[in-house]
């Protein structure tokens, strides 16, 4: 396919709606021009500086490195898998879904706080872990579970060699994914993921009436292992959506911060917004996180609360 003749075409689409396409589909919009959404090109193995352009009205895929033509139909074939008419309905309910949405907010004045992901990319990442020994082997090594692999649907990306977290809104509606390096230390979330909007897991747990609050996604699923109900900021930064939400659903909240000065900043911010709700576990010193200690060592915090909270707040 010839991509002067591919540009001839007249507009097919409208460019939010091309943009829904792309992020349903796990292409990530990197930035963009007048007319184009810049991306990584998933025809090879791009990873470093996005090499492919997407035109925002025609759909049409262009990259300047391997020169792959596609227009949008071929594109998400082969980033979802899905078939040929698979794809068409695919593209069509963003445009159906803009519609709707936009009726509902031109009635009810407001705009939806959460986007659901496409679960099915979520289950082609989970696919690819058990298909790839690097994931497998990495989440053993950070000992999770085999079981958790599938209550949290943790996924594998061969082309980014990460591991991937799927994330939820408070109602449990899938809304995109945390990526975690195999190799090194890099994270990179779904483009635009309202993380600071919800608690990693509080939708299995937010029953529960006691919840152990802690950063990171994997560190709650090393305590939900042992039976403790957890929830993770995903970061160190505390938004007031999750101060709120904490609020909402538990009585008892128990924070067991990383032994950095960000996670003491964390501890003292939701100490200072909940006050007596509050308890604190202060890790041992020859522990980061929870991600060093062993299942028994986890087991063991339960007994471990630190009452000097005054002093914490010093």
């Amino acid at each position: 396919m010839d991509k002067r003749n591919i540009r001839k075409q007249s507009n097919l689409y409208g460019k939010e709606q091309v943009k829904r396409v792309l992020s349903g589909s796990g292409v990530d919009v990197v930035s963009e021009l007048e007319n184009e959404y810049i991306v990584y090109c998933p025809f090879h193995n791009n990873t470093q500086t996005p090499a492919a352009e997407v035109n925002k009205e025609q759909g049409t895929f262009f990259c300047f490195s391997c020169h792959k033509v596609s227009d949008l139909v071929e594109l998400v074939m082969h980033t979802s898998g899905r078939s040929y008419f698979e794809c068409v309905r695919f593209i069509k309910s963003k445009e159906k879904e803009m519609d709707l949405e936009k009726q509902i907010n031109q009635q009810l004045y407001i705009k939806p706080e959460f986007v659901a992901y496409d679960e099915l990319i979520l289950k082609r990442l989970y696919n690819n872990l058990l298909t790839f020994s690097k994931g497998k082997e990495y989440l053993s090594y950070r000992k999770i579970s085999q079981n958790s692999w599938t209550k949290f649907c943790l996924g594998y990306s061969e082309k980014q060699d990460m591991v991937t977290i799927p994330v939820h809104s408070p109602d449990g509606v899938p809304i995109g994914f945390v990526g975690r390096s195999v190799e090194g230390k890099e994270f990179k979330n779904t483009p635009g993921l309202p993380k600071s909007k919800t608690l990693f897991n509080l939708h299995r747990v937010k029953t529960s009436g006691k919840v152990y609050v802690v950063e990171s996604s994997f560190d709650a699923i090393r305590l939900d292992q042992v039976g403790f109900p957890a929830v993770a900021t995903l970061g160190a930064t505390v938004s007031n959506a999750q101060i709120d939400l904490l609020q909402k659903y538990f009585n008892d909240i128990i924070v067991i911060a990383d032994n950095d000065e960000a996670g003491g900043n964390m501890m003292k911010r939701i100490l200072e917004r909940l006050g007596s709700r509050v308890s604190v576990i202060k890790l041992n010193k020859k522990y980061k996180d929870i991600g060093d200690m062993d299942d028994a060592a986890i087991s063991e915090l339960e007994f471990r609360f630190d009452n000097s909270i005054e002093s914490m707040l010093n």
